[in-house]
């Protein structure tokens, strides 16, 4: 199946995510903080400007993950900062991305305005909405 990221600070979700992600056949990697999960992706820590451009050809040719799914009210930095460093860098620019989250609905408008592509999905949610969204949008991105 897929390499599915999950960025979520919460461990009774994160549990049940990636349970049933397993459940389904999917490969999940577990990101408890924000700056792990930009690490993972190659996204260094800090940096702006004029060093911003010169890193952001660099970056690995093949992503560790297909999807990333992330919450948006994260303990170490803001779901948004996460966002904008992933449209930010080449590599990670197109990586799908669901946003499951209970922010509100001002902070959904910001998000999307990030990552108009993004999929949502609102906590409390069910886990097959979950798994639905993930199996869709791999299914639209593989065309």
């Amino acid at each position: 199946m897929a390499q599915v990221g999950l960025l979520e600070d919460n461990a009774r979700i994160a549990k049940m995510c990636v349970t049933m992600l397993r459940y389904v056949g999917h490969e999940v990697i577990l990101y408890e903080h924000g700056r792990a999960c930009l690490q993972a992706l190659s996204i260094p820590d800090g940096i702006t400007g004029e060093q911003r451009v010169a890193q952001s050809q660099e970056g690995p040719t093949r992503l560790p993950l297909d999807i990333l799914i992330l919450d948006l009210h994260l303990a170490d930095i803001d779901g948004m900062e996460v966002l904008q460093r992933l449209r930010s860098y080449p590599h990670t620019r197109s990586l799908p991305l669901i946003v499951c989250t209970a922010a509100t609905s001002t902070e959904i408008a910001r998000a999307l305005h990030i990552v108009p592509d993004a999929v949502l999905i609102s906590k409390p949610f069910h886990l097959y909405t979950l798994v639905s969204a993930v199996s869709d949008l791999l299914e639209k991105t593989s065309k």
